[in-house]
């Protein structure tokens, strides 16, 4: 399909509401800008400081959420005698957990619209150890939760290896 012929198609509503749509689409790109903040935090943990090297990237790219948070975490471990700015390190992973477990929800569950509620839904399950299953209601604030959350981790992580406090975006404007 051609370009023109794409922007001719209306999506409106489609698969979620518009207001849905844009606080997911805040998340992700929330997420992206974190996961590619806390990539360039390792690189220089490790002592690699040029923007241009690429062995930090390679190191870590492929790596999970997880373990890139132990690689955060051992890091900091090794270097708060030398760099005490680092001691709130364990309070700055489990900030970033948290946010990684809120991103988690809206983007590894499928979301609709239950028409005869009118309300979003989403149906959650996991299966560690036993089977859990159900359907839960889903806001606008519930979503912007999750924002809010993963943001003020890439704030946390940004004040522990790079020492500057900054606002949070809605105390800025």
């Amino acid at each position: 399909m051609k370009n023109d012929q794409l922007a001719k198609l209306n999506f409106e509503g489609w698969p979620l509401p518009e207001t849905y749509l844009a606080e997911l689409g805040r998340v992700a790109a929330l997420w992206a800008t974190l996961e590619s903040f806390l990539n360039m935090c390792i690189g220089k943990l490790a002592g690699f400081n040029d923007l241009s090297d690429s062995k930090p990237f390679i190191l870590v790219t492929h790596s999970s959420f997880p373990q890139r948070l132990d690689m955060l975490a051992a890091l900091c471990e090794q270097l708060v005698r030398d760099f005490p700015n680092l001691k709130d390190y364990p309070s700055v992973v489990q900030q970033l957990r948290q946010a990684q477990k809120l991103r988690n929800d809206y983007m590894h569950y499928g979301m609709a619209l239950n028409e005869e509620s009118g309300q979003v839904q989403m149906a959650k399950g996991t299966a560690r150890g036993i089977v859990k299953v159900g359907v839960e209601a889903v806001s606008i604030a519930d979503i912007r939760r999750a924002s809010i959350a993963i943001h003020e981790a890439n704030l946390a992580l940004y004040k522990l290896v790079l020492g500057r406090t900054i606002q949070p975006i809605w105390e800025r404007r």
